[in-house]
């Protein structure tokens, strides 16, 4: 995992699990109103874009239409006057593209409007207005003194105005265009922009949620595998606690509550495997050591030795230097016998007053030159010290005929019962 993403992680375990829940309900929230909103305001906008560019185009080309279409059916009738109709209102229409000229040229300018196109519009205007005029002054005193004006002078002047106006609408037409296109493009770069907001800003959330999500899950599912290990006995098992949102908490006291019973399970092991007074094996796994051995052995094709080892005069030192004085004296025989024993070699407490050590991959041989020096350093220190028994040892090994524990316990056993009746402190092959 990133060192950045760990960071995250241990930022917001600073928080608690409610709160961080609440936060990425928010991070979801809170993006999706304000891109709502915001794209709402965009729509809008551009709404009312499209109106005032639909404002504009009409009142930019309805008097030039208008004018032109008059223009038109005075050319298909050779004027009102002819068809007993009413001249049309030239000047009003006139005036009213005068005032629109002028009203582009007083105000800001557009940002979508072409300024060179609305100057050439207005530059063709100048030039349709003097036909215009005319046509206009000539039809009133012709009205007036109802006399009719000649078609051909008459044709020739409409057709030059409409050529004219022709010219001034293709500019402004040129020019709304120009307007509308880009208006266009502008509503078009908004709504890319727009949905690259969107894009990022649920990337973004949905990094975060996950992030929020990941910093929950990935400890709660640390807990349960810890859990499962715990179940299958491995008190080894560790969760990191450092955190201080509750996930930690729990993960604390599962550590403690682990270590207590790793300790409890270490006391019970001992009791069960332990003898409580000398720290030996006891008789249950000083047996457990010996079939191992033998299992072993077996599959090796190598030899175990066993010696049973026995306490001499142990009741005559319980009864004269009392019970206290017989827990010392097994105390120091086991420590003894442990110091002249091999590292590989396991001693054990058999029964109360007995002994038995498992010599691994050891001759018959070689386990009775080993006895007879435990039987020595025992005598010898007896010697000196009333209260320090001696030991008599039965000497049995595999090679000798048992292949089993139960044979070769009962063949030391029998060698044990030898040596006593002989005598003691003294060894004996089984």
């Amino acid at each position: 995992m990133p060192n950045s993403v760990r960071w995250l992680e241990s930022t917001l375990r600073r928080i608690s699990v409610g709160k961080r829940m609440a936060i990425a309900a928010l991070t979801l929230v809170v993006p999706m109103t304000a891109l709502i909103t915001v794209s709402v305001s965009v729509l809008q906008h551009q709404e009312r874009e499209l109106h005032h560019t639909i404002d504009e185009a009409v009142n930019l080309l309805v008097p030039l239409a208008t004018l032109e279409y008059d223009l038109q059916r005075a050319l298909t009738d050779a004027l009102s006057a002819e068809t007993g109709e009413p001249v049309p209102d030239y000047g009003g229409l006139t005036l009213s593209i005068d005032r629109l000229f002028s009203e582009l040229s007083s105000a800001a300018p557009e940002p979508d409007m072409d300024a060179d196109m609305i100057a050439q519009a207005q530059q063709a205007w100048r030039l349709a207005r003097p036909t215009i005029e005319g046509i206009v002054e000539q039809a009133r005193p012709l009205q007036l003194s109802g006399e009719r004006p000649s078609y051909g002078v008459v044709r020739q002047q409409l057709t030059t105005a409409i050529q004219d106006l022709e010219q001034v609408r293709m500019h402004l037409a040129s020019a709304v265009k120009r307007q509308a296109a880009e208006a266009s493009q502008t509503q078009q770069r908004q709504l890319h922009l727009l949905i690259l907001a969107w894009v990022a800003t649920l990337i973004a959330a949905f990094l975060l949620f996950s992030l929020i999500v990941y910093s929950i899950v990935r400890p709660a599912r640390d807990l349960g595998r810890a859990i499962e290990r715990l179940g299958s006995g491995d008190l080894s098992v560790r969760v990191d606690g450092g955190a201080r949102d509750e996930l930690g908490a729990v993960a604390r006291y599962l550590d403690t509550m682990t270590q207590r019973f790793a300790i409890w399970k270490s006391v019970l092991e001992d009791a069960a495997h332990q003898d409580a007074l000398t720290r030996l094996p006891n008789r249950r796994a000083i047996l457990a050591t010996l079939e191992a051995a033998l299992t072993v052995a077996q599959e090796q094709q190598g030899v175990v030795s066993v010696m049973m080892i026995d306490v001499d005069r142990f009741k005559q030192i319980n009864d004269r230097f009392g019970h206290a004085a017989g827990d010392r004296a097994l105390v120091w025989l086991a420590d003894t016998l442990r110091g002249l024993l091999r590292s590989e070699d396991i001693l054990g407490r058999y029964a109360g007053d007995e002994f038995l050590a498992v010599l691994p991959g050891t001759p018959h041989d070689e386990a009775l030159r080993i006895a007879e020096r435990l039987c020595r350093g025992a005598s010898h220190a007896s010697r000196d010290d009333p209260a320090k028994p001696s030991v008599t040892i039965g000497v049995a090994s595999t090679g000798s005929g048992a292949q089993n524990a139960e044979a070769l316990l009962e063949a030391a056993d029998r060698a044990l019962f030898q040596g006593k009746r002989a005598g003691r402190g003294q060894v004996v092959p089984g």
